[in-house]
């Protein structure tokens, strides 16, 4: 249940980072006008640092789940070396 969730929410956050606000950047952003050094302006709607920071987050929950599950082991299948399998009981 957990791995969902966190599948969901740092699926959800890297997709609005990504996709959705650069969708909206692409439609509702100004063009890119060259400043007189030649380098490109760049007028977001999004600011890039709410963008960056956003898929970031996306990443550290994903980061998290991952170093939770590596420190936590293997989950348990439920016949262990003390149970006994259905059937053979005395």
């Amino acid at each position: 249940m957990a791995d969902k969730i966190a599948m969901y929410v740092g699926g959800g956050l890297v997709v609005l980072g990504v996709v959705v606000i650069g969708l909206l950047d692409m439609l509702l952003g100004a063009g890119h006008p060259v400043n007189s050094e030649g380098a490109i302006e760049h007028a977001a709607v999004v600011p890039i640092d709410i963008r960056a920071g956003i898929i970031l987050l996306g990443l550290v929950v994903w980061g998290s789940v991952a170093v939770y599950k590596f420190a936590a082991g293997p989950a348990p299948t439920g016949t262990s070396a003390g149970q006994a399998p259905s059937g053979m009981d005395d």
